[in-house]
């Protein structure tokens, strides 16, 4: 199929390395993801938490300098006046301080799981806590300033089911080495 859609008007759709965008002389063996830009290796329970923390980084830092809150002030003969003011203008601290907390719980998860591996039992627990936490955090506070940390509840839950999942190590066996599965079972010696 892809040699059909392969050429149009004597072009290839699919540039070789060699001609591609990223510069004269650059070869790169994945032609879909840039050479220039990689993730790091880390485990996906720990890119998650990570990823969980910078958004609910990322939503404190709106509570802090997006003006969310709108004021009218009205008099007599003159026209309304509207004046947006963030929280922290309007004199508001325990909202802020209520979700720097937040920031601080789904930052305290990257303590305890390792990067490059498998969270054990503690790194687990402390995971479900943190999760639990945020959703207590975002339930409680929804019709205000809690709906800006639901993508870090989401992620933080992403991370918790996965530290679930059991993966195969690196000394696992195959399903056709194990004797269960569809393997085939145990091999037999021929006995002559």
């Amino acid at each position: 199929m892809r040699e059909k859609f392969a050429t149009v008007a004597g072009k290839s759709a699919f540039p070789s390395p060699k001609s591609s965008p990223r510069g004269e002389g650059v070869e790169c063996k994945r032609p879909i993801q840039s050479c220039a830009m990689t993730l790091p290796r880390w485990d996906r329970i720990y890119f998650f938490a990570f990823s969980a923390t910078v958004f609910a980084a990322l939503a404190y830092l709106v509570l802090l300098f997006v003006p969310l809150i709108e004021r009218v002030s009205s008099t007599d003969g003159e026209p309304n006046v509207h004046t947006r003011l963030t929280l922290l203008a309007d004199g508001q601290v325990v909202p802020l301080l209520v979700s720097l907390l937040t920031v601080v719980v789904t930052a305290g998860t990257l303590l305890a799981i390792p990067r490059y591996g498998q969270p054990n039992r503690s790194g687990k627990i402390n995971l479900w806590l943190s999760t639990l936490l945020v959703y207590v955090f975002v339930i409680l506070l929804i019709l205000s300033i809690g709906i800006l940390f639901a993508p870090s509840a989401i992620l933080l839950t992403a991370a918790a089911v996965g530290s679930l999942v059991r993966r195969r190590g690196p000394g696992s066996r195959t399903a056709q080495e194990s004797k269960s599965g569809r393997g085939g079972g145990k091999r037999r010696r021929n006995k002559d």
